[in-house]
């Protein structure tokens, strides 16, 4: 690698760490995902039991353990908060970079590798996501690892480090999130060997090595936990991998998108830069010089298009292939000084959306409004199971978004403006600038909504009212799926109890016979309702339990209790000035 290339591989690196880690810490950990992972996470470090995943003491098999095992690290390095939970997925954004930068290197030429590691750097949803505690991200840096074994294996460089990284990669992703990790490299490679002519390609990627490999990185986890409890097999296998395929599974607790959808929610997560896809896959040219990325993404992008659980984030595994794609449309529009019409068309589309924008986002607040709703219901899955179940409800966090349509419909209009311009200007070294700049505001924009967001799906802050008014003989309840509203565990660090929580994921180990004395009965809630000891429920906010006295009320939740507060309490006393007592331990 020259000093040049090294040089571009640090500037990039550099922007997606100050992307990355600038204020991290800042959101609190949403319910249900972002707290459940953290809750395994802590449990297995308390536990000191790193085979067995468990939530609330509840077995927890839906996933396999990589990901708590880089959270429950991170947090014996750096504390039980907010930022240590989200540091392994913002570290596997930022190396996820540096494998797009590789992956373009060989694949187009070294002036090439910056322009992918930008675009995939600054595309919304690998940004977003790397901001946030989630599987996904950890999960799609293996396979781009293991994409980049098979680049490196049928272009015949650097001997066994092909074959190295794609059997690596291949099980480090079947440890973050099953046999898909598996599915995704072998499929590619296996097309890659009937229709591209690679007759050599099984030989020379070393199975006899992929078996060794496979063997001491992903099965012996597999094999330990079947060991300890044989009904994992099942549960885990069929489950949560045929039949969570086929939209089958028990319970299925969540709601799928329709194919369009899918490919809609794809294309928005790789804004701004999906506008160029059309034009980079059109081109003959493009297109012969573009095989492996082009075979990785169909395969992706036609594996959970063909799953009937599809979900929103699906395809961001296949992003650093379209980067790729893109950074060669761009490396083709820089070499030839010209704008290509592709990239005068994008930056048109920028600046019509602006021009339509100001006028209708400004003056019909209520168009704006449904129009959010839908946006929010098709990127995040949990609002989009919120109003499955209550069709009549409007999000109030749609009013603290529309804060942000006017800033967001100017700064659409002036980032189209600019694009416009510098396509005018016949360089395509400046517009593709403004692009990366645009697209850094893009993802600002959006991580501004994801924070007024966050209080919405978070029980931080209902933590030091619980803890203010605590008792010895005090008791958390948990009214409806306990992982909803987890984030009360995670934040107080008391002993939790559920009534209607076997519904959801933690279904399997109810049946168990896990933890049952957190498990209540609707008349073990009520004698315990009506005991003499406080009782703390969190749940939703059609909660109705005769007597209850409120304590908090979000959008969608709300803290209750059986005993009135304290006077000075009631009087106004700021809960969260008060320490908390030595047994919490929230993050």
């Amino acid at each position: 690698m020259s000093d040049r290339t090294a040089l571009h591989l640090a500037g990039c690196l550099a922007l997606s760490v100050v992307l990355a880690l600038y204020q991290l810490g800042e959101r609190p950990l949403s319910s249900p995902a972002e707290a459940r992972y953290a809750l395994i996470a802590r449990e297995m470090l308390e536990r000191g039991d790193w085979v067995q995943p468990r939530l609330n003491g509840v077995r927890y098999y839906e996933k396999p353990p990589l990901l708590y095992w880089s959270v429950a690290a991170s947090y014996r390095l750096f504390g039980q908060n907010e930022m240590a939970s989200r540091l392994p997925s913002a570290v596997s954004y930022i190396a996820t970079v540096a494998v797009t930068f590789f992956l373009a290197h060989e694949l187009l030429g070294a002036s090439a590798a910056p322009l992918a590691a930008l675009v995939l750097a600054t595309s919304a949803g690998p940004l977003l996501y790397g901001r946030s505690l989630f599987t996904d991200t950890l999960f799609g840096l293996w396979l781009a690892v293991s994409f980049l074994g098979l680049v490196l294996t049928v272009r015949g460089r650097r001997g066994l480090l092909g074959p190295l990284l794609f059997w690596s990669g291949l099980s480090l992703a079947g440890l973050t999130k099953g046999l898909v990790g598996i599915v995704l490299p072998l499929g590619t490679a296996s097309t890659c060997w009937l229709l591209f002519g690679r007759k050599r390609l099984p030989h020379d990627l070393r199975p006899l090595l992929g078996a060794a490999i496979v063997s001491l990185v992903l099965v012996p986890w597999h094999l330990l936990l079947a060991a300890r409890d044989p009904a994992f097999i099942r549960f885990y296998f069929v489950n949560e991998h045929v039949l969570r395929f086929f939209n089958a599974r028990e319970p299925v607790d969540y709601t799928p998108l329709s194919i369009g959808g899918f490919w809609l929610a794809t294309a928005l997560w790789l804004l701004p830069w999906s506008l160029f896809l059309p034009a980079a896959v059109a081109s003959p040219d493009l297109r012969r010089g573009l095989a492996l990325p082009l075979a990785w993404s169909v395969w992706v992008l036609a594996f959970f298009t063909t799953s009937a659980s599809r979900l929103e984030y699906y395809a961001l595994p296949a992003f650093p292939a379209l980067a790729v794609i893109v950074a060669a449309y761009w490396r083709r529009a820089i070499d030839a000084r010209p704008a290509p019409a592709g990239a005068r068309v994008a930056a048109w589309i920028v600046l019509g959306i602006g021009v339509a924008l100001v006028p209708w986002l400004v003056s019909s607040r209520e168009s704006t409004a449904e129009f959010l709703t839908s946006l929010i219901t098709l990127l995040d899955g949990v609002y989009r199971d919120y109003l499955v179940a209550h069709p009549d409800v409007s999000f109030a966090v749609v009013e603290r978004c529309l804060r942000l349509i006017r800033p967001f419909a100017v700064f659409i209009l002036l980032f189209g403006g600019a694009a416009v311009l510098a396509s005018r200007l016949s360089r395509a070294r400046l517009a593709f600038t403004i692009w990366v700049l645009g697209a850094v505001g893009l993802v600002w924009f959006a991580e501004l909504g994801h924070r007024l967001v966050a209080p919405d799906r978070s029980q931080r802050d209902l933590a030091p009212i619980i803890r203010a008014l605590w008792e010895p003989t005090a008791e958390l309840v948990v009214w409806g799926t306990y992982e909803d509203y987890c984030g009360v565990s995670l934040y107080t660090g008391y002993p939790t109890r559920m009534l209607h929580s076997a519904r959801g994921d933690l279904l399997f180990g109810y049946r168990r016979g896990d933890a049952s004395g957190l498990f209540l009965t609707r008349e073990g809630f009520e004698r315990l309702w009506a005991s003499n000891g406080r009782v703390f429920v969190v749940g939703d906010r059609g909660l109705d339990i005769p007597g209850a006295i409120l304590l908090a009320a979000g959008p969608r939740s709300m803290l209750v209790t059986n005993r009135p507060p304290p006077l000075a309490f009631r009087h106004g006393e700021d809960p969260s000035r008060r320490p908390p007592d030595k047994e919490s331990g929230g993050s």
